[in-house]
């Protein structure tokens, strides 16, 4: 950041230096000095209009001038209270401490100051942060709107630029040359629309993650519906490493442009489970609540892509989001999460398949609120002790006192069923004590 102070002084009968130890000659004076906060790029603030008026009205004093950070300019009064006002001040800059101010001017002083602290702000920040393997070493990008010349540039692998004199408005923004072993990971993907307001400050972050091309996982087969605020997902992925570590997944607007509220579901700390780790092709099971009904769903997409051990992830995929099948959907026979006293927990359950698709399921411990890890946030919170979910139906029981709460804290298990197809059925138990 770079900061301009700056005197703006109004010369009237100045005969010598403002610093000599006696007062020189048209003394007193009133220095109006602005001090301006704001980004190295920024150099065109201003200029600002001032108003310096006596307060009672006695003295015909009432100036107005204009006057840009690069002015030196100094005023001679006569001994008085004075008011000095600053305007004309640009959308995007905000006047510390108020835009007037009341300056005593003593008699045989020399000068009396009035300082006006401004902060301004670029109109956008565009930030890239790149990480993975092989990374690319930059990127350009470019930000456009119809009518309005375009800005183009360089970003390197992991930098920030600051744009000024960039007109209010919608701007599609874009990051290109970016190298085929590189995905772009955030909300939009590659191509963005960004809203600047009239007073700036808008912002947007790239992130991309690079990958070995050899070693990239591949999702061989990805299924998914939901139901009811319930989504249930079934993942087959090819891994030449055969270390598939985790996942993420969003529902989209078809143009990868997040609709849930915080965007991005992650879903880790698969190694070491039988279902993926070691294995040609990875089985991953998950189910996620989320906070949007079923008509708002028609019409979504989901995008989902999966990394391994090493950093490298895989290429992302978005397909339509569809409603499960509720006819071939996977059924319950028996279902039953209770007690063994104050030692564990233990879920009881046995699947039927009306077409014999049945794959596995996956499993979450809710508990009260604030007593995992997290500190309270309204919701329960929840243990996932496989995190990967599970082939078939079979779950260990849950030993207590292992650092996810004690046997009192636990409230509900959810269950969520997916078949091949990826419909998915979403059960749970409300009573723990039978």
């Amino acid at each position: 950041m770079t900061k301009w102070l700056v005197p703006l002084l109004l010369g009237l009968g100045l005969t010598s230096c403002v610093g000599e130890p006696t007062a020189p000659v048209g003394a007193p004076y009133l220095a109006v000095v602005v001090l301006v906060d704001a980004p190295d790029e920024v150099t065109t603030r201003g200029p600002y209009r001032f108003r310096v008026r006596e307060l009672s009205g006695t003295i015909r004093r009432d100036t107005t001038f204009f006057a840009t950070p690069r002015d030196t300019v100094i005023l001679s009064v006569e001994p008085a209270t004075y008011v000095v006002e600053i305007d004309e001040v640009p959308a995007a800059c905000g006047v510390r401490q108020g835009g007037i101010q009341y300056i005593e001017v003593p008699p045989r002083t020399n000068t009396s100051l009035a300082r006006f602290l401004l902060t301004c702000r670029n109109a956008l920040t565009l930030t890239v942060l790149s990480d993975g393997n092989q990374v690319d070493s930059g990127y350009v990008f470019t930000v456009t709107r119809p009518g309005v010349p375009a800005r183009t540039g360089v970003l390197a692998s992991s930098d920030t630029i600051l744009l000024d004199n960039v007109t209010p408005g919608t701007y599609d923004v874009a990051l290109r040359h970016v190298a085929e072993n590189c995905t772009v990971l955030n909300s939009g993907g590659d191509a963005v629309q960004v809203t600047i307001p009239p007073a700036g400050g808008a912002t947007h972050h790239f992130r991309v993650t690079c990958s070995e091309p050899a070693r990239r996982p591949r999702i061989a087969e990805f299924r998914s519906t939901y139901d009811r605020g319930a989504v249930g997902i079934m993942l087959r992925v090819a891994d030449p490493d055969r270390d598939v570590e985790r996942f993420a997944w969003d529902i989209t607007d078809c143009s990868r442009r997040s609709v849930l509220p915080d965007g991005w579901r992650r879903r880790g700390g698969f190694a070491g489970w039988e279902n993926v780790t070691n294995r040609d092709t990875a089985i991953v099971i998950s189910g996620f609540d989320i906070p949007l009904s079923d008509a708002q769903l028609v019409g979504r997409c989901q995008a989902v892509y999966v990394g391994d051990e090493r950093g490298n992830i895989s290429e992302i995929l978005e397909v339509p989001l569809v409603p499960r099948t509720a006819a071939k959907a996977p059924g319950v026979v028996r279902f039953n999460a209770t007690y063994v006293g104050t030692a564990s927990l233990r879920v009881d359950l046995e699947v039927f398949d009306p077409d014999d698709d049945f794959v596995g399921a996956f499993l979450a411990y809710n508990l009260r609120d604030g007593v995992v890890i997290l500190p309270p946030d309204g919701a329960p919170d929840r243990v996932i002790l496989q995190p990967a979910g599970i082939i078939g139906s079979t779950f260990p029981d849950l030993p207590f006192n292992i650092g996810f709460g004690q046997w009192s804290d636990y409230l509900t298990v959810t269950v969520y069923l997916v078949d091949r197809a990826g419909n998915v059925t979403r059960i749970e138990d409300p009573n723990l004590f039978q």
